[in-house]
C-alpha cells in the first residue's frame, strides 16, 4: 500500500482506530468488515467525506459506475451531495441531464416572473 492510499484512509476515518491494511481489504473486497465498517457503509462514507481526486484514486471510473447506485445515493445525509452524486449517477451511465437549474422544480418557480403582467403596459 502506498503513502497516498494510506494518508487518504486516515482522512477517512480520522475517527477510528482502524487499521489502514484492513479497510482496504474490505474496500477490494478481500474481507467482508473492519469492525462494524462493510463496503457499503465505507462508500458512503467516501461520498460524504473525500473529494473526487481521492475517490477516482482509491476505487477508480469504472469502479465508482458501479458501486454509485441510487439506493446508495439516497443514504447519504448532506441533500446538496445527495444531489451532485444523483446527477453524477445519471453523467457516468449517459443519461440525460437537466441544464443547472433549468429542471421541473425551478421552471415552476420562474413561470409567474416570466409571463408576468408587469412587463407590458396595459
Amino acid at each position: 500500500m502506498d503513502n497516498r492510499t494510506q494518508t487518504i484512509i486516515k482522512k477517512l476515518l480520522w475517527d477510528y482506530d482502524i487499521s489502514t491494511e484492513e479497510v482496504v481489504q474490505v474496500i477490494q473486497g478481500e474481507k467482508q468488515k473492519c469492525i462494524h465498517w462493510d463496503f457499503e457503509k465505507l462508500f458512503i462514507r467516501m461520498l460524504e467525506k473525500l473529494n473526487w481526486y481521492d475517490l477516482l484514486y482509491l476505487l477508480g471510473a469504472a469502479r465508482i459506475k458501479k458501486e454509485l447506485t441510487i439506493a446508495r445515493i439516497e443514504k447519504i445525509h448532506n441533500p446538496s451531495l445527495r444531489n451532485h452524486y444523483a446527477r453524477l449517477r445519471k453523467i457516468l451511465h449517459g443519461e440525460t441531464v437537466p441544464f443547472t437549474k433549468w429542471g421541473p422544480e425551478f421552471s415552476e418557480k420562474v413561470k409567474d416572473s416570466l409571463f408576468s403582467n408587469r412587463w407590458y403596459s396595459t
